[in-house]
C-alpha cells in the first residue's frame, strides 16, 4: 500500500506476487534499516525450509525407518504459522498485500488521497487492535501442545508480533521528501492512536447497527475503495464483534492464529514452491517444446501451443499468475515474431492460465478443500476432465480467430523421432502428477505430504536431471514462494473470525433461505449463483472470494442437493473467468506487464475466449458427471 502521490506502480518483470497492484520492495535507507529486512526476509525463508524439512523426515521416517515422528507435523504447523504472521509484515515493504485499486484509480487526486487514509486506518486498526488483545491472548494460554510439549502461546505470540511489525514497516515504508516521509508516518501514529481509544479504551460506545450489515457491506465497500483485503476482511470482523457487544475483541487474534493453523494448508506453499523449481529448473521449457511438436504445425500453431503448455504445465505448478508470466517471457515474443498480434498473445496466455486451477494441484483447490472441509484429493481428481474440456473449448476459439487473421502454423512438422525426444525430455516431468495424485489416493502420504515430495522431485530434476536450478537462486525463489503463500493465508487467517460473525448472525442460512424463495428448482438456483459468481469474480480475485463467500453459499447447495466437490469445480472456474475481466483481471495485467501491451486491447481480445469460457461453466454446470466422474471412479461415490 502506497501513498497516492508516488508514480504508478508496476509489476515486476517476473510476475512474482500476483496481487492487482504489485510494487518492488523498498529497502531501508539505514544499515540498520536494511539489516532489519533481511532479517525479517530470512526467518520467514526459514520457516517455510524447516516446515519442508520437517514433513519430508515424516515421510522418510513412515517408510524408510518404520518409525513415525510424532512431533514434524506439530513443528512445521508452529513455524509455518510464524512465517505467515511476520511475512504480513515483509509485504509491506514488498507493497505485496492484495487490494483493488481499479475504482479509486479513477477518482480525482484528492479522493485518492482520502482513500489511503482511510486504508492507513483499516490497517492501524486491525493492527493495533491484534496487538493489544494478542498479547492478551498470549498472557491468558497455559496450555502445552501435544507433542512437543511447546507451551501454546508461542503459536499465538505470532499474531501481535506479525501485526507489530506491519506497523513499524507501515510507517518505515512512505516514500517521497523527508518532509513528506515525517507527515505520513505522523498520520501513521494518529490512526493507530485513534483506532486504540475507539477499540481498546473505550472512548466511544458502540453504536446499535447489525453486526450482519457492518461486516457485509463493510467489507464490500473498503475493497472497492482501494484497502488491502486482508485487513479490510480483519477490520470488518472487529467492527463486527464490536457492535454486537457478545463477544470480546480478544476472539479476533485467537481466530485468526486458528485460521492459519491448519497442516493441510503446508501444501500452498510448497506447490507454489515446486511450480518455482520447474520454471527455474527446465521442466517448464521442455512441456512446451512437447506442445509444440504436438500441436504447433496446425493453423494458429503458437496459440493451442500456448493453451496445451499452460494445461500440461498448470498441472504440476498450481500457480496461474506464475505460468502467465512464465509463458508470456517464453512465447508471446515468439508469437509476436511469427506474425500474431500482440494483444492476441497476450489474451491467449491469459485465458490459457485460466486452466491452471482445475488442473491439480492448483492451490485454489486446497484453499477451498480447506474452508469448505471437502476433501482435497476429490476436488483434484474433479478438476481434471472440466480442464480438458476448458482446453478444448480455448483452442476451438483459438483456432476460429487464427483462421479468420491468417495465423498459420510452424512450417515444420515434428517427425516421429522429433516426437519421442520430446517425450523423452519431458519425461521427467510426466510422472509428476501421477505421483502425487496416486500418493494421496493409495493413502501413502497426504495432500501437503504429496506437495513436500513434489517439491524434493522438482529440485532433484532441476539440478542434477537438467542442471538448470542454481543453489544461488534458492534464496530468491525461497522468499518468493514465502510471499505469495503469506497473501493467500493472511487473508485466510482474517476470514476466521469474519466468518464467527457471519455464522453468529446466522447470514449463511439467511442467504439460503432468500435465494431459494427465488426458486426452488436446483437448474434455476445454480444459474443464479452463476451470475452472481460472475459478477463477484469481476473485483475480486478468486482466493479471497473463495475465503468469504464459499461459507456463506455452503447451505445454498445443501439445501438443492448439489454434490459439493461439484460445487467447487463450478465456483472456482466461475472465478478464475473473473481473472481476465476487467476491472482487476489480474492475469490480463500480468501479461500485458511483461509484453508491454496495452491492457484494454488485450480485454478485448479476450472476448471470443470469454465467450468459450462461460459456454464450458453452463456445460460443466449442468453435467455434473464431468467432474464427479474421476472422483466416484477412484475414490468411490461419497454422501453429499
Amino acid at each position: 500500500m502506497t501513498n497516492p502521490s508516488e508514480k504508478a506502480p508496476t509489476l515486476p518483470a517476473d510476475g512474482t506476487f500476483a496481487s492487482s497492484k504489485v510494487r518492488h520492495v523498498r529497502r531501508g535507507g539505514t544499515i540498520i534499516g536494511r539489516i532489519f529486512d533481511r532479517t525479517c526476509e530470512t526467518l520467514v525463508v526459514l520457516g517455510l525450509v524447516i516446515s519442508l524439512l520437517a514433513t519430508i523426515l515424516q515421510v522418510v521416517a513412515r517408510y524408510v525407518f518404520n518409525s513415525p515422528v510424532t512431533w514434524s507435523e506439530e513443528l512445521s504447523r508452529f513455524v509455518f504459522i510464524w512465517s505467515v504472521f511476520l511475512g504480513a509484515g515483509v509485504m509491506v515493504r514488498y507493497g505485496g498485500h492484495v487490494s483493488v485499486d481499479s475504482l479509486i484509480a479513477v477518482f480525482p487526486r484528492w479522493l485518492q488521497r482520502g482513500g489511503w487514509l482511510l486504508s492507513i486506518f483499516v490497517v492501524a486498526a486491525t493492527c493495533v487492535t491484534l496487538v493489544v488483545f494478542g498479547w492478551q491472548v498470549v498472557y491468558t494460554i497455559g496450555s502445552l501442545s501435544p507433542a512437543m510439549r511447546m507451551p501454546l502461546r508461542l503459536f499465538y505470540a505470532s499474531v501481535p508480533v506479525g501485526a507489530l511489525l506491519v506497523l513499524i514497516n507501515l510507517i518505515r515504508g512512505q516514500s517521497g521528501s523527508f518532509r513528506e516521509r515525517l507527515r505520513d508516518g505522523a498520520v501513521i501514529i494518529a490512526a493507530s492512536g485513534l483506532a486504540f481509544w475507539i477499540f481498546v479504551a473505550g472512548g466511544i460506545e458502540a453504536p446499535a447497527w447489525d453486526p450482519g450489515t457492518v461486516v457485509g457491506v463493510g467489507v464490500i465497500a473498503l475493497i472497492l475503495l482501494g484497502a488491502p483485503v486482508a485487513f479490510c476482511i480483519a477490520f470488518c470482523a472487529i467492527l463486527g464483534f464490536w457492535v454486537s457487544g457478545a463477544t470480546p475483541l480478544v476472539a479476533v487474534p485467537h481466530q485468526m492464529m486458528n485460521g492459519v493453523d491448519s497442516f493441510i494448508l503446508l501444501a500452498v506453499p510448497f506447490f507454489l514452491l515446486a511450480g518455482q523449481f520447474m520454471n527455474e529448473g527446465g521442466i517448464t521449457e521442455r512441456l512446451i517444446a512437447l506442445a509444440t511438436n504436438l500441436v504447433g504445425h496446425i493453423t494458429g500453431g503458437l496459440a493451442h501451443v500456448n493453451i496445451l503448455a499452460s494445461f500440461l504445465i498448470g498441472g504440476l505448478s498450481g500457480s496461474a499468475a506464475g505460468d502467465a508470466a512464465g509463458l508470456t517471457k517464453v512465447l508471446v515474443p515468439e508469437m509476436e515474431r511469427r506474425g500474431y498480434h500482440k494483444e492476441f498473445s497476450c489474451a491467449v496466455t491469459a485465458n490459457a492460465a485460466v486452466i491452471d486451477n482445475l488442473i491439480p494441484p492448483a492451490a485454489t483447490m486446497m484453499i477451498y478443500g480447506a474452508v469448505a472441509a471437502v476433501s482435497v484429493p476429490r476436488i483434484f481428481l474433479a478438476g481434471i476432465v472440466p480442464g480438458m474440456v476448458l482446453t478444448l473449448g480455448l483452442m476451438v476459439a483459438a483456432q476460429i480467430m487464427s483462421i479468420r487473421r491468417g495465423y498459420k502454423g510452424l512450417e515444420h512438422r515434428a517427425t516421429g523421432r522429433e516426437m519421442v525426444q520430446s517425450l523423452k525430455g519431458a519425461g521427467w516431468a510426466i510422472p509428476m502428477p501421477f505421483m502425487i495424485l496416486g500418493g494421496m489416493r493409495a493413502g501413502v502420504v497426504t495432500p501437503t505430504e504429496a506437495a513436500g515430495v513434489a517439491v524434493v522431485y522438482a529440485f532433484l530434476v532441476g539440478v542434477f536431471v537438467y542442471k538448470q536450478l542454481k543453489m544461488r537462486d534458492l534464496p530468491k525463489l525461497l522468499l518468493q514462494a514465502g510471499m505469495e503463500t503469506c497473501m493467500v493465508m493472511l487473508i485466510l487467517g482474517a476470514s476466521q473470525p469474519f466468518g464467527w460473525v457471519l455464522t453468529a448472525e446466522q447470514i449463511p442460512q439467511q442467504a439460503a433461505e432468500f435465494v431459494t424463495s427465488l426458486s426452488s428448482n436446483p437448474l434455476v438456483v445454480l444459474m443464479l449463483l452463476n451470475v452472481f459468481l460472475l459478477i463477484v469474480g469481476l473485483p475480486l480475485e478468486a482466493n479471497p472470494a473463495i475465503i468469504i463467500l464459499v461459507p456463506i453459499l455452503g447451505p445454498i447447495i445443501q439445501t438443492i442437493g448439489v454434490d459439493p466437490v461439484h460445487f467447487a469445480i463450478i465456483v472456482i472456474l466461475n472465478l478464475m473467468l473473473g481473472s481476465v475481466t476487467p476491472p482487476v483481471g489480474i492475469l490480463v495485467f500480468v501479461t500485458s506487464t511483461i509484453a508491454g501491451a496495452s491492457p484494454g486491447k488485450v480485454f478485448r481480445e479476450c472476448v471470443p475466449f470469454l465467450v468459450a469460457g462461460i459456454i464450458v461453466l453452463l456445460i460443466v454446470t449442468y453435467v455434473p458427471a464431468l467432474s464427479l466422474f474421476l472422483p466416484n471412479l477412484l475414490m468411490g461415490v461419497s454422501a453429499k
